[in-house]
This record gives C-alpha cells, sequence and structure tokens, in this order.
C-alpha cells in the first residue's frame, strides 16, 4: 500500500471555516484516508460555520444555514404559492446571482414555469418549462444549493434531486433574470440525513461515503464510480446524485448523500469525506467548493473551502479533505 503522505501548505494557499487536515495519496490507496499522522478535531456536529471571502477567490456561496434558504429574485418572479414558503433569503455572490432587475416582457406564454413533485425517498422531480429559453443553462437553488440545468431545444428540462427541507422551496433562475419558483412538503424528509458537496467549474472534487467500514473501491463505498440506487435506502445504505451540467460560462456542480437516520440491526457509522483529485487541468490552480450537512431535524451546517492545489508534477494523486465532513452514526431499528 502507497504511503499516506501528509501535505503541510501555508495558510496563503489554504483555508476552511474550521480546522480541516488533508492528506495526499495515489488512487489505488484511498482507503488510507482513515490514517495519517494527524488528525484535526472534528467540527461540533451541524455547528454554524462562517468564512471571509479570500481576496484571490470570493466564496462560491453564501454558507446555507437555518435561515438562508434560497436566493432573491425579482418581485415578477414570485409564484402564487410563494406566501407559504419560508421567508429567509440568502444572497449570492454578485457574479452569479441573476439580475435583480425586471426582465423585458416575453409574452404572457413565455415566461418559465416550473413544477416540483415529492418522490421517495426525499426527493423532487422537478419540471421545467421555458419556450423562450431553448438550449439554455439555468441555475437551480434550493437550500443553499446551486448548481446549472439545461433546457432541450424546445425549452424543456427535467431532473429528479434529493430534497434538503421539509418545505421544499426550488427556483430555477436563467441569466437574463427571468424565472421562476415551486415549493412543496416532503413527507419522509425527518427519516434522512444528507451531505453536500458543491464546486464550479473543473475542480475534480467529489463526496465519499465509507459505510460500515468499507475500504476505497468496496461495495460499501458510496461515490460518483458507485452511486448506488435509491433502493438501497430499504436495507439501510445511502444513495449519491450528482447533479449540474458543463454548460454555460461558469457551471455548478453538486453531489448528494442521502441515507437513512436508521439502520437495519446493529447501528453502524458511515464516514464521509471530500476528496479531489490532481488533474492536468486544476494542478497549480486555485479550487473552491462547499460542503453542506442537513440533519433530519432541518439543521444545516455548512463549510467553505478554497485551496490552492499541488503542482502538475502531482497529477493523478488525489487529496483527501479531512472534516469537512461530520460522520454520521446510524441507530438501530
Amino acid at each position: 500500500m502507497a504511503t499516506v503522505k501528509q501535505l503541510s501548505m501555508g495558510a496563503a494557499t489554504f483555508s476552511l471555516a474550521l480546522a480541516t487536515g488533508f492528506v495526499m495519496q495515489n488512487k489505488d490507496a484511498l482507503a488510507s484516508r482513515f490514517g495519517g499522522d494527524t488528525q484535526a478535531e472534528a467540527p461540533q456536529r451541524f455547528a454554524q460555520a462562517t468564512q471571509a471571502p479570500t481576496d484571490a477567490m470570493p466564496a462560491l456561496i453564501a454558507p446555507a444555514s437555518a435561515s438562508n434558504v434560497a436566493v432573491i429574485l425579482p418581485a415578477s418572479l414570485e409564484s402564487p404559492t410563494q406566501a407559504d414558503a419560508p421567508k429567509q433569503l440568502a444572497t449570492l455572490d454578485p457574479g452569479l446571482a441573476p439580475d435583480p432587475r425586471p426582465a423585458p416582457l416575453l409574452g404572457a406564454d413565455c415566461g418559465p414555469q416550473i413544477s416540483a413533485t415529492p418522490v421517495p425517498p426525499s426527493a423532487l422531480d422537478v419540471s421545467v418549462e421555458a419556450p423562450c429559453h431553448k438550449s439554455t443553462p439555468f441555475t437551480v437553488h434550493h437550500q443553499g444549493m446551486m448548481f446549472t440545468a439545461l433546457t432541450d431545444d424546445t425549452g424543456r428540462a427535467s431532473f429528479t434531486m434529493p430534497a434538503l427541507a421539509e418545505v421544499a422551496v426550488v427556483i430555477a433562475a436563467f441569466d437574463d433574470g427571468e424565472g421562476n419558483v415551486a415549493t412543496t412538503t416532503i413527507p419522509d424528509f425527518a427519516a434522512y440525513d444528507r451531505a453536500v458537496l458543491q464546486w464550479q467549474g473543473d475542480a475534480a472534487v467529489m463526496l465519499s461515503a465509507y459505510e460500515k467500514g468499507a475500504g476505497f473501491g468496496d461495495s460499501g463505498h458510496i461515490f460518483t464510480g458507485n452511486p448506488g440506487a435509491p433502493e438501497r435506502v430499504d436495507t439501510d445504505g445511502g444513495f449519491l446524485m450528482r447533479l449540474g451540467e458543463n454548460a454555460g460560462e461558469h457551471p455548478l456542480f453538486a453531489e448528494v448523500y442521502t441515507v437513512p437516520t436508521t439502520a437495519i440491526g446493529e447501528s453502524t457509522d458511515v464516514l464521509l469525506s471530500a476528496e479531489a483529485e490532481i488533474t492536468s487541468d486544476n494542478c497549480g490552480r486555485e479550487i473552491a467548493a462547499q460542503s453542506i450537512q442537513i440533519a433530519p431535524s432541518g439543521q444545516t451546517s455548512a463549510l467553505d473551502l478554497t485551496m490552492v492545489m499541488p503542482g502538475c508534477d502531482a497529477v493523478g494523486d488525489f487529496l483527501i479533505l479531512q472534516n469537512m465532513f461530520q460522520d454520521l452514526t446510524l441507530a438501530a431499528r
């Protein structure tokens, strides 16, 4: 097994809202993420975290919290049902937020429409109709999570996404200021824990969940290469959804791990980590990412990461970003 190397990087190249260690290792030795010389103390479960943006790169997204759930939209985009939605709103990075000025009217039948329907396990089927935005990227906002979606050549888009709030508010926002919002209630929301990793562009990061002592590549290692299926929740396992289309100038991506709060039989642990592959596209460059964790109660915590990747002589290795997530203990049913 390859030796796990502890990286030492200056404060100018690495910053995180709470103390976070990381190790680098070869791609065939990721199971060693549980070792190493030192480990930073894990943050208190679902503790609030904030971080001021660095001069080199602004924060990707305002940290999510219980009072920070959606993006501000122009008043003309509010749906008739929004009166029942939560009123707390987040401010996004100015470079990513839609233009707050009302967009020109495109016709009575031209404005984007969005619908969201709850589906098990604790997810949403989302449909967008935007006949004047054919083959056009747009940003989906939900409870602090953001990702890029894309309409087809008829102006339609449909996708399934995990729900991150019991009263789910989903926003579709186009770059020209057009958009709409849908709200619905998730009946099985309290039955699951959720972890989100999100980033912009080609950061080459991924979310890993190691269930029941699994090592890298085992069947219990849930990641983009082995995402599992939603049906695993019936046998006390979790699954991962990857969200985002590589479209537009600044595409946004997210990965969401969903797992039942209780395990069949004995209690079990799930170890969570954010991992970044060093590639020819990101070596020596600054990347930004954010982790979000949502408890079954709806309480939310977030950590922001900004770091400079190692040089291109390390292409093919991985960074294991420790303590961006709080590991989970699933109680026995």
